[in-house]
């Protein structure tokens, strides 16, 4: 026996009017989390390389700070040497004035070495008692060691060769050779 209905079927849905709000709201859903994580990813990349380029940047601009803080100190010390070498001429100048100030109208010099620690002159005198008398002192109070070398000219006139030294390393013939 077989069973009839007298109204007609009806097509039935595969979802009902509920199950598809919940399915569009879902994928609706799951529609705005995919572009919000693409954002999210494209944001994310722009910022990791303008932090690359920040980075870049700042490596560049602390190169270019040391740099600079050699030549700053670069600088400092040239300045240093100046101020060391203004001092330095200060005091050759007035060791010259001062030596210049020792040598007596009687004498007059024709050569003048002046070293750190020794001092040469070579010049004409009127006598060996002039110079001993005149200017030997003043440079034996000065340097540990002074020696002398007289001599004539073809003039007649009495020339000297004095070497003065603060240490006992140098001698007149030492010098005499070299020359």
């Amino acid at each position: 026996m077989r069973s009839r209905s007298f109204i007609q079927p009806r097509k039935k849905r595969l979802l009902d009017r509920m199950s598809s709000l919940w399915l569009g709201f879902i994928v609706l859903v799951a529609v705005g989390l995919i572009v919000f994580g693409i954002l999210i990813h494209y944001k994310s990349s722009f910022y990791i390389k303008m932090l690359d380029n920040l980075h870049r940047q700042n490596s560049s601009e602390m190169k270019k700070v040391k740099h600079l803080q050699k030549e700053v100190t670069l600088m400092r010390m040239q300045g240093q040497l100046a101020q060391e070498v203004t001092k330095a001429n200060e005091v050759l100048k007035e060791s010259i004035q001062n030596m210049f100030d020792l040598i007596p109208d009687q004498i007059t010099l024709t050569k003048v070495v002046m070293e750190k620690k020794s001092l040469y002159l070579k010049g004409y005198t009127d006598s060996k008692n002039s110079y001993t008398l005149l200017l030997e002192p003043p440079l034996k109070s000065i340097f540990t060691q002074t020696k002398v070398k007289f001599s004539k000219d073809t003039k007649g006139r009495t020339v000297f060769e004095s070497y003065s030294t603060i240490a006992d390393q140098v001698s007149l013939e030492d010098i005499n050779e070299s020359r």
